[in-house]
């Protein structure tokens, strides 16, 4: 069995592997009427290949199935990490986890295992 999973894994092809590792929110703020929010998204190349040098990845931002933002991330090497981070405002009455914000990687039409092998976490979900 041990020669098994040793086999599978030395045949598995080197790929590279970004992925959110997480989203959080860094700070809220009140301004009259509305809540200031900056959410902080952590993205890792988790695989063994580093990306193409003229990649444009970013991170795609959704709110009630809209994308609202673009955020562009720069070629990772394995095990690099990247913070970027989105800040958008409501109102300052919203009850707190209303607000859905989806975070999705986007190689922006760009394949090939030194984009992307697909077996990371490409879509995360923060409720504010």
């Amino acid at each position: 069995m041990l020669a098994l999973l040793l086999a599978a894994a030395l045949s598995a092809p080197s790929c590279a592997n970004p992925s959110i590792v997480s989203a959080t929110v860094k700070s809220v703020t009140t301004s009259g009427a509305l809540k200031n929010y900056t959410v902080a998204v952590d993205v890792q190349n988790r695989g063994d290949v580093a990306q193409p040098s003229d990649l444009l990845m970013s991170v795609d931002v959704f709110q009630a199935g809209a994308r609202v933002d673009q955020i562009g991330l720069q070629p990772l090497r394995p095990n690099q990490s990247q913070t970027v981070t989105y800040t958008f405002h409501r109102a300052a009455e919203a009850g707190d986890g209303t607000t859905d914000l989806k975070f999705m990687l986007d190689a922006n039409g760009r394949a090939g295992n030194d984009v992307d092998c697909h077996a990371g976490s490409e879509l995360l979900t923060l409720s504010v």
